[in-house]
């Protein structure tokens, strides 16, 4: 596995999201360990996009007779870190 600019970024990204949760709560509370559980999905799909289709088949029983395309798997990725919180956080405060 190669470490790149993306990743450490993606990481980076995870890491103030936690941080910026627990300083505007003043603790580390139950909401804070399933936003940490979230942030798994994202980071994996950056990560280890090559191991996704594998992943997959495993959870979903193995009904994929396709690879998903890593670009792909970490494209999602960043949706899911960048895009779904921006998206979540627009609605709340409209």
């Amino acid at each position: 596995m190669e470490i790149t600019i993306g990743k450490i970024i993606s990481l980076l990204i995870a890491i103030g999201y936690v941080i910026s949760a627990v300083v505007s709560d003043g603790s580390f509370e139950i909401p804070h360990l399933f936003m940490c559980g979230y942030l798994l999905l994202p980071l994996v799909l950056i990560w280890f996009p090559e191991h996704v289709d594998v992943i997959a088949g495993q959870i979903f029983g193995g009904g994929f007779d396709f690879d998903t395309p890593p670009i792909f798997a970490t494209f999602l990725g960043w949706v899911f870190l960048i895009g779904l919180p921006v998206i979540v956080y627009y609605l709340q405060n409209r």
